[in-house]
């Protein structure tokens, strides 16, 4: 069965099962698909007050994009722990001979290259709902201003494990190159992410009490 469609129990035995997949890229996805909902759900409360009637195209405009970062994010719960199972068999290839080392290290390149695409994918889908948090940051209903700033805390620790799995595997690669390049541009998304995630925070976090006199 794949994983996203097992009962979220069921999918936390996985991960903390013995078994190396599902790990922390699609656990970084899952969070991801997490934030993605909360966005969709409070752009649907907003087009749905009276109140709100004037950014209720917006709303919906939000909704659609949040609903398919959500289904987005968990495809990639699937692409995460398939490219990190390749990388395992190609580990696991015979290298007694020249040829079979040879082999190996082809495979082994190959697959580690698999294995970046995801979490970079992770890490520019954060973005993108954080960017549709802060929208609704300023325009969606009041009583949900919390979930918008989980929204962007969810994007936010989605991007940041998804990090560490590009630098864990462009560690590893040969091509020195496209390992700096995958790195520095996973790194600056990572940035702007948590610029994105301040901002929401500042404007959803209710202003503070003044002290009674």
């Amino acid at each position: 069965m794949p994983l996203t469609g097992l009962h979220f129990d069921a999918f936390t035995q996985r991960l903390a099962s013995a078994d190396p997949t599902p790990g922390g890229g699609s656990a970084s996805a899952a969070v991801g698909a997490v934030g993605a909902s909360l966005v969709c759900m409070v752009a649907r409360l907003t087009a749905q007050s009276p109140k709100h009637a004037g950014v209720a195209a917006q709303c919906r405009e939000v909704e659609t994009a949040a609903d398919s970062l959500r289904r987005a994010f968990l495809d990639l719960v699937e692409r995460d722990a398939a490219a990190f199972d390749l990388v395992s068999r190609a580990y696991r290839l015979p290298r007694g001979s020249d040829e079979e080392k040879a082999a190996r290290r082809a495979a082994l390149e190959s697959a580690l290259q698999e294995a970046i695409a995801p979490p970079r994918q992770i890490i520019a889908h954060a973005q993108s709902v954080c960017d549709l948090a802060l929208t609704l940051a300023d325009i969606g209903v009041p009583s949900a201003a919390s979930d918008v700033g989980c929204a962007a805390l969810f994007a936010s620790a989605a991007a940041h494990g998804a990090l560490l799995n590009v630098e864990i595997n462009a560690r590893a690669l040969q091509d020195r190159e496209l390992a700096r390049r995958s790195l520095s541009e996973a790194s600056a998304i990572v940035a702007h992410v948590d610029i994105l995630t301040e901002v929401v925070a500042s404007k959803v976090s209710p202003a503070p009490q003044a002290p009674a006199s």
